[in-house]
C-alpha cells in the first residue's frame, strides 16, 4: 500500500458527500429511536451536539489574535464567518442589517437544510446543527445574545440570526 493511497480526489458534489456521510448518521439516530424513544434518543443526540459545538466555538475563540472584547469585534468575527461559509459553499449567508447593538444575518440557502430535508430528517439535523446556535453564543462573549425564529432545516424561507449585545 502506498502512503498517499487514501488522498485520491473523488468526483462528487458537496450535497452527494454531505447525503453520503449523513444519512448513516440519520439511520443510526433512527433506531436510537426505535430502542430508546425518540424523546431520549433525542435529547442524547442534542446533549452530545451541544457538547461539541460549545467545544468548538471555545477553540475558534482561544484561536483568534484577539478574543471579541466588544461587539464590534463580534462583528468583525461574523463578518469572517460569513465569508468563510458563503467561499466554502455550506451556506449562502449575507448581514443585510448593523448598528451599534444588533446584527441581523439571513441564510437562504444550507447545505444541512438541503441534505436533512432531502433525507426526512430534519429534526435530527436541527439537533445537530440549528439547536445549539443558542448554547454556544454566549460562547463568543457573554454580552451576546441571540434571538432567531426560523431555520432552512425547518423548511422555512430562511434563517434568520439576529445577534445582539446585552
Amino acid at each position: 500500500m502506498t502512503p498517499d493511497k487514501f488522498q485520491t480526489k473523488v468526483q462528487m458534489t458537496l450535497e452527494e458527500f454531505h447525503t453520503a456521510t449523513h444519512e448513516k448518521l440519520v439511520s443510526l439516530i433512527r433506531e436510537m429511536e426505535r430502542v430508546l424513544g425518540r424523546e431520549r434518543a433525542h435529547q442524547i443526540v442534542s446533549d452530545w451536539a451541544e457538547r461539541n459545538a460549545i467545544n468548538d466555538i471555545k477553540s475558534v475563540i482561544a484561536s483568534q489574535k484577539k478574543p471579541p472584547e466588544t461587539f464590534e469585534d463580534v462583528k468583525v468575527l461574523l463578518k469572517e464567518w460569513v465569508e468563510d461559509l458563503n467561499t466554502n459553499n455550506m451556506e449562502t449567508v449575507s448581514i443585510v442589517e448593523e448598528t451599534d447593538t444588533k446584527s441581523v444575518c439571513i441564510v437562504d440557502e444550507c447545505i444541512y437544510g438541503t441534505v436533512f430535508n432531502k433525507l426526512d430528517a430534519a429534526d435530527i439535523g436541527y439537533l445537530l446543527y440549528c439547536k445549539h446556535d443558542f448554547a454556544t453564543t454566549p460562547e463568543i462573549h457573554p454580552n451576546l445574545g441571540l434571538k432567531r425564529e426560523k431555520t432552512v432545516m425547518q423548511k422555512d424561507d430562511c434563517c434568520d440570526f439576529e445577534y445582539y449585545w446585552k
